[in-house]
């Protein structure tokens, strides 16, 4: 996406309170991102996108982008809060190390920002998103681009991702006054 041309303002009741999510689908060489605003009813999709670093780039290079990158998001949207996807379990322990470093990253460069941080498994995100926590890709793709009203063809697979998450926490948040919300990390 990137560009503020199709986004539309959100019109929201007087006494409902509009909250800013970003959601972050961290990876070491392609971290998706998404920013929402929501008053619980309505979704209106900010920005989202992708934060690349290059395969030639040593890691702790990569590592400093993406703590960069996602500091310069939050700092210039100003969220509310943040929706990240939590571990998940991986056959081979060097992907499950280099993940578990860009999520550290991003959380590290969040919290020096004092932005409260909810962790939220695929499953649950697939599940508030589309019912169905087996959900695939391309489901979650249509579905998000129909619940905020943006073209799917537009947004990355990681974006998406990202925008799903950010879903996720408003559903979870506005749902019973917010009961089902996780511990922030």
């Amino acid at each position: 996406m990137g560009q503020a041309d199709y986004i539309a303002p959100m019109t929201t009741a007087k006494n409902s309170t509009v909250i800013r999510i970003l959601g972050v689908d961290s990876a070491l060489r392609c971290t998706g991102f998404g920013l929402i605003d929501t008053d619980g009813q309505q979704y209106r999709a900010v920005d989202c996108g992708v934060i690349r670093t290059s395969p030639k780039e040593p890691m702790s290079e990569c590592l400093r982008r993406l703590a960069g990158g996602v500091r310069e998001l939050a700092e210039g949207y100003a969220p509310d809060v943040v929706a990240l996807e939590g571990g998940f379990f991986f056959k081979n322990a060097k992907t499950a190390m280099v993940l578990g470093m860009a999520r550290g990253a991003v959380v590290a460069a969040l919290t020096e920002l004092r932005l409260p941080i909810y962790e939220y498994a695929p499953r649950r995100v697939k599940q508030a998103v589309c019912g169905y926590g087996n959900a695939g890709k391309e489901q979650v793709a249509l579905l998000v681009a129909q619940i905020l009203k943006i073209p799917v063809a537009d947004v990355k697979d990681d974006a998406t991702d990202a925008l799903a998450l950010a879903i996720c926490h408003a559903q979870t948040r506005f749902t019973v006054q917010g009961l089902r919300l996780p511990d922030p990390l």
